[in-house]
């Protein structure tokens, strides 16, 4: 139990999970990795609001963060359905995060669900982000495996979690990483047409690629200053999270959904 005696408790006492929360996505929007430099620049503009910032330390955000972690995708799902509609067409990629091997992090557990993959003339040690996009470029479901860990086995399991209505996808549009015929077979049962040729595509592939590249551009997902794998994941989540609620806000202000980066300009 917190000591009620104790002022260093204080300033945790103060703040409420969904502030903690809304200081998560916040710090994400503002693109700030350091939860250090982060409060610094909050206590400065934001102590108006978050009151209970003001002495908050850095590790004490950071063990409330890891512990609301797991309310930050049913957050994000509940404004989903709003953003994308229903659906014909989804968007699947995937991309590769370096992370910290256990060498390279002292006094660390390191990560391990990571493992190495060889990348063109490189070899990456890190894990994998598995995206499943509309059309638009809202994320509806996404997972985080080893690097090694092929597309076409995560692919199902993405488009169960978007839980779309029964028949309302027919095509899935993805690069020639899930060209498999077995999973087209699979995706044919389910009355979903898998499109691998980028000539098929028209195009509409980008969005997901755009995706991908803001959310490392604009929220820092390949450069994560996380040194375990729950911390990867938990920022990984705070970051899609945030992303989805920039195209939110973005709508609410009568802007297009994809300038996130000017919600601070």
């Amino acid at each position: 139990m917190l000591n009620p005696n104790g002022r260093r408790y204080e300033p945790l006492k103060r703040l409420s999970d969904s502030e903690i929360i809304t200081l998560t996505l916040l710090q994400q929007l503002r693109g700030v990795e350091s939860e250090r430099s982060f409060l610094r620049d909050t206590q400065r503009f934001f102590s108006h609001l978050f009151p209970g910032v003001v002495g908050l330390h850095p590790s004490s955000l950071h063990r409330r963060v890891r512990k609301l972690r797991r309310f930050l995708e049913p957050l994000r799902q509940e404004i989903v359905a709003e953003l994308v509609g229903d659906p014909e067409t989804l968007l699947v990629d995937s991309t590769l995060l370096a992370a910290l091997h256990p060498r390279q992090v002292a006094q660390s557990a390191g990560f391990p669900g990571a493992a190495w993959v060889r990348w063109g003339s490189f070899s990456v040690y890190g894990v994998k982000l598995h995206l499943l996009c509309a059309t638009n470029g809202v994320p509806l479901s996404y997972e985080l495996t080893p690097a090694n860990v092929a597309e076409v086995r995560l692919t199902e399991e993405l488009l169960t979690e978007a839980n779309l209505q029964d028949d309302l996808a027919r095509r899935l549009f993805g690069d020639l990483a899930y060209r498999s015929e077995a999973l087209g077979h699979s995706l044919a049962e389910c009355g979903i047409s898998l499109v691998t040729e980028r000539a098929d595509q028209h195009g509409e592939r980008q969005r997901i690629e755009i995706a991908l590249s803001s959310l490392k551009r604009v929220f820092g997902l390949g450069w994560t200053l996380a040194t375990t794998l729950v911390g990867l994941a938990t920022r990984i989540a705070a970051k899609v999270t945030a992303y989805t609620y920039g195209f939110h806000v973005n709508r609410l202000l009568g802007r297009p959904q994809g300038r996130i980066k000017e919600l601070w300009a």
